[in-house]
């Protein structure tokens, strides 16, 4: 037995042996980068990738979501890139950007928002006819980046300004870079090679730096990926008064719907029965709420047959449906209303109903 048991233990310790000879014999160790979607920063922000480039090879940077002098205080040399909707900056603020431009700034613009936007007619640089589609490749290689987007147009006194172009002005343009005063306005008819994974391709890269050239080393370059609508409550001041006037209607009506009435309802009683009339009211409505009126109606109902007993005693042997038929035929009402009136209320209404029906009876001779 002793022999067997070590024969087993030396047989295990040789599988687990050649099991872990196997393993080390076939085990590879690799490194594998595993790709991710982009978040935070990264995902929201388009220009994220530009950004850090820029910034890696000595440029100041910065992403921005609006161009409030707050945030980014223009000075001569500095670059602005607006990657967002150029429709959205206002008068005020394309006022102050084609003046800091005129004194040596480099303004890159989309002109997707049309000549009447307030920055681009500011800037008095774009004909309003309107181009085609157009698409142009930055690089010689099949997969190189490409510039696609609507081409535009600039006027005549215009295209005579202009230093760095893709397009014609004839077909409308792709890129355009005019001087503008003692600086310069660059449009593209798309930033998609500067944005996010475009920036891997050394076409997009060359482009990304010819474009930034003019102020690039002079200045801060303000990267605006969104601009932020106007504060809440100034659009809601100049725009949303409508829905304001409507809300404080709707307030005026709920207020007016649940405040307290002012007066009573119905006219005061006379002064010398004033005091007997409410003890008589309160008196009812608190024997109407302990049991939902049912020992009114009883009082009722048996005064009722109390006085008709009294004028007319042959009536005392009556019960059930011969006194009801009794009661109608001397009163002059239906024997249905006259048998609904002695049933017991089931709610207010047939307490109300019933009280007015009893002191009908009780009215006849």
């Amino acid at each position: 037995m002793k022999h067997r048991g070590l024969l087993v233990a030396v047989l295990v310790l040789l599988g687990v042996a050649l099991l872990a000879g196997v393993f080390l014999a076939t085990f590879q160790r690799r490194d594998v980068v595993e790709p991710v979607p982009p978040s935070g920063m990264a995902q929201t922000n388009p220009f994220f990738a530009l950004e850090q480039v820029l910034r890696n090879v000595g440029e100041p940077a910065a992403s921005l979501t609006t161009l409030d002098p707050g945030q980014a205080p223009l000075q001569p040399g500095d670059t602005v890139l607006v990657g967002a909707d150029a429709g959205r900056i206002d008068a005020e603020t394309a006022a102050r950007l084609a003046s800091w431009v005129r004194r040596g700034g480099h303004l890159l613009l989309v002109p997707d928002a049309g000549a009447r936007a307030p920055v681009f007619a500011a800037l008095d640089l774009l004909d309003p006819r309107p181009g085609g589609f157009g698409c142009n490749r930055l690089g010689d290689e099949k997969m190189a980046a490409s510039l696609c987007g609507l081409r535009f147009r600039l006027k005549p006194a215009v295209v005579q300004t202009v230093d760095a172009a893709i397009g014609d002005a004839g077909d409308g343009y792709l890129f355009a870079r005019s001087a503008v005063g003692r600086g310069h306005v660059s449009l593209l008819a798309s930033l998609a090679p500067l944005e996010r994974l475009q920036l891997k391709q050394v076409e997009a890269q060359r482009f990304a730096w010819r474009l930034l050239a003019p102020n690039r080393g002079r200045g801060q370059i303000y990267l605006v990926y969104a601009l932020d609508g106007q504060p809440f409550l100034k659009l809601l001041a100049t725009q949303g008064w409508p829905a304001l006037l409507a809300l404080a209607l709707l307030l005026a009506a709920w207020m007016a719907m649940r405040g307290a009435r002012f007066g009573p309802l119905m006219p005061a009683p006379a002064p010398h029965r004033r005091a007997l009339l409410e003890h008589v009211q309160a008196a009812g409505e608190f024997l109407y709420r302990r049991d939902g009126g049912r020992s009114l109606h009883q009082l009722a109902c048996q005064a009722v047959l109390a006085r008709l007993r009294r004028r007319d005693p042959a009536c005392a042997r009556l019960n059930g449906e011969a006194l009801y038929g009794r009661l109608a035929e001397r009163s002059g009402l239906a024997a249905a209303q006259v048998v609904q009136a002695f049933q017991s209320p089931a709610n207010a209404q047939a307490f109300r109903a019933s009280l007015i029906t009893l002191a009908r009876l009780r009215s006849r001779p």
